[in-house]
């Protein structure tokens, strides 16, 4: 029985998605004391902004396809930017490719913004 199986522009957007909140420089983790309670603000307000160019098997290939990704993201201030990269570029490779079986040909990091741990606690709503 044969068949070709695609995959969705927007799937490979939620796996990598995924894949930065394990990148705890990207995504503010939750935190005892000071820093408890800004995952979720974290995480909407800076979430990244991930697009993905995709090609899927021709016709005749037995391959998966291949697919790339621009990644846009807030980093926290005080990281080491070319680790943080690199992290986050090896943890969206390895998901995409093994959920998925594409072949990812490269993960461009664009860094929008830097914040400062204060400017998260500044806006900390407030608890009652």
């Amino acid at each position: 029985m044969g068949g070709k199986t695609f995959i969705n522009d927007t799937v490979f957007v939620e796996i990598a998605k995924e894949a930065m909140r394990k990148v705890e420089e990207v995504y503010k983790q939750e935190r005892k004391g000071g820093l408890a309670g800004f995952t979720r603000m974290f995480v909407d307000r800076f979430a990244p902004q991930i697009s993905v160019k995709k090609t899927d098997p021709t016709e005749f290939e037995e391959t998966a396809g291949t697919v790339a990704f621009e990644v846009k993201v807030t980093i926290v201030y005080g990281v080491k930017i070319p680790e943080v990269a690199e992290k986050a570029r090896e943890k969206i490779i390895s998901e995409v490719e093994t959920l998925t079986g594409y072949t990812v040909e490269k993960v461009d990091l664009v860094i929008e913004r830097i914040i400062k741990p204060e400017e998260i606690q500044e806006e900390k709503p407030e608890e009652e």
